[in-house]
Formats: C-alpha cells, sequence, structure tokens
C-alpha cells in the first residue's frame, strides 16, 4: 500500500505544475466508509469541511462521481459548486453543467419493471435490497447469507438476460449494479467532464490535470479513460489500473486536505 507521504510527495510537482486540477472524488468507500446500510452514509462535519477547503481554491474543480442517483448524492453532501455526476456518470449536474445519458434514460420504465421482478424473486433471500435508481439499479446483498450469494447473483444474471442486450450486471463491493448498455459508464463521464472544462475560460489556455479517486471496480473505468492523470485506488484491491493506493477514506480526507493548502502551489 502507498503511504500517503509517498503520494502526497509524487504529487506535489504535477499540481503545482497544472492551472486546473480536475479532481474527481467517488462517495461510498472513498469519501465515507462502506456501510451494510445503504442507506446511512452521510458526509461528517470533517468532511465538508475538506470539500469547503478545495471549493475555495480556483484552481480545483471537484466533481463526486457516484453510483448514487445525483439527488440520493447531493442530498448527503449539500454543498453547492461541485458537480454531481450519479448513476456512475449517466447524469451530471453541477457548475452549469446539464447532462443525462439519452439512452438511460429511455429504458428507465424497462429497469423499473425489471426491479419489480427481482423484488419478487430475491424475497426469500433474507438481507437483499432491490434499488432502484432511475437510470441503473443496485441489488445489495451485504446483509445476506453468505451461502445464498451464488444463488443471488444467478437469480440478478438471469433476470437481466430476459432482456436481451438492453442492460448488463457490473459485480462491486457486496452489490450487483445494473447497468443500461449504452456505451457510457464513468470512464466516458470523466472525459466528458473535462472536455468541458477545457472550453470554459478558465481552463482555455492552460494545462489540465485530472486527479481521481474510487474504490470499486467501476472506478476502473475512469482510471482506464484517464492514462495521463493521478489516479488513487482506495482499499484494498488485488489489482488496479491506478497508480497509486490509499488504505481507506480517512487517508483520502488526509491527501484531499494536502490538496488544499496554499503550499501546494507555491
Amino acid at each position: 500500500m502507498t503511504s500517503l507521504a509517498e503520494v502526497v510527495s509524487e504529487v506535489n510537482e504535477r499540481i503545482r505544475a497544472a492551472d486546473l486540477v480536475s479532481l474527481f472524488l467517488d462517495f461510498d468507500g472513498t469519501l465515507v466508509p462502506i456501510e451494510a446500510d445503504p442507506a446511512a452514509p452521510r458526509l461528517d462535519t470533517e468532511g465538508t469541511e475538506t470539500l469547503r477547503l478545495l471549493l475555495g481554491k480556483d484552481f480545483v474543480v471537484t466533481t463526486i462521481l457516484s453510483g448514487r442517483a445525483v439527488a440520493d448524492l447531493y442530498s448527503r453532501i449539500r454543498l453547492e459548486g461541485l458537480i454531481y455526476a450519479g448513476n456512475h456518470g449517466l447524469e451530471i449536474f453541477g457548475r452549469n453543467l446539464r447532462f443525462v445519458e439519452a439512452g438511460a434514460s429511455s429504458r428507465s420504465k424497462q429497469l423499473e419493471r425489471l426491479c419489480d421482478e427481482l423484488l419478487v424473486e430475491l424475497r426469500p433471500f433474507a438481507g437483499t435490497l432491490v434499488e432502484f435508481k432511475g437510470l441503473t439499479a443496485s441489488i445489495h446483498h451485504r446483509r445476506a447469507a453468505a451461502a445464498d450469494r451464488s444463488q443471488i447473483e444467478d437469480s440478478v444474471r438471469a433476470a437481466v438476460a430476459r432482456t436481451g442486450d438492453l442492460f448488463r450486471v457490473n459485480p462491486g463491493r457486496k452489490v450487483f449494479e445494473i447497468m443500461p448498455r449504452t456505451g457510457w459508464h464513468k470512464g466516458a463521464a470523466v472525459r466528458w467532464i473535462n472536455s468541458q472544462l477545457s472550453r470554459s475560460d478558465t481552463a482555455a489556455s492552460g494545462a489540465l490535470l485530472s486527479v481521481c479517486l474510487g474504490d470499486d471496480s467501476s472506478d476502473e473505468e475512469a482510471f482506464g479513460a484517464l492514462p495521463d492523470a493521478v489516479t488513487i485506488r482506495v482499499g484494498a484491491a488485488s489489482a488496479t489500473r491506478a497508480r497509486y493506493r490509499l488504505p481507506d477514506p480517512a487517508a483520502v480526507h488526509q491527501f484531499l486536505r494536502c490538496l488544499a493548502i496554499p503550499d501546494m502551489r507555491q
């Protein structure tokens, strides 16, 4: 595991050379610890202050890039001036950006029906939660018995297969994400956001550096889309495309505070 000091030291010079830092942060497992109840996590006072410090730096634009829906994500942070990219980047709002992926939007009703079917099929497996998020869905099994998890996965995959090629299953940390097959994912989202920032007056004549932190398999799509970025995998994943690692959200907040201090630009 890379130490915090090593990450800060190696990243320091790159940040000093950049005119604009485009910072991407996952929420669950990166900004806040993973909890058994997906409704529980909230950004605490210290975390809110960290993001406020970053918002005070005109050389940093911060995007919260999460599997949660934008409305859900905003309700847990409630800070203006951030970009909120929800449903794995299928919907993006904030700082005058407005985007909803059309293919995902057109399949929302079909996805809702699929979730209704899974609510019935998964009822025998205690501890399983089906969450419809408008453009994607999450089948949480963190509280389910370990012996049931292969059957849960089989049921989810079979239900998705019945829809033809409309959706795909993306396994995450104790969750199966059901995603529309649109070619859009976190990697496409970070490229789109950066393209919008590069057109703005702030970054029109300068170098843009991306810094991306995430803890889940879906974040690997973002890491892969940013080959020249500072990419940081949070947690103890066995394999990653990220250049660096940090152990947990506490270390993430220490790193972010280092980004926000004036010395990083002197």
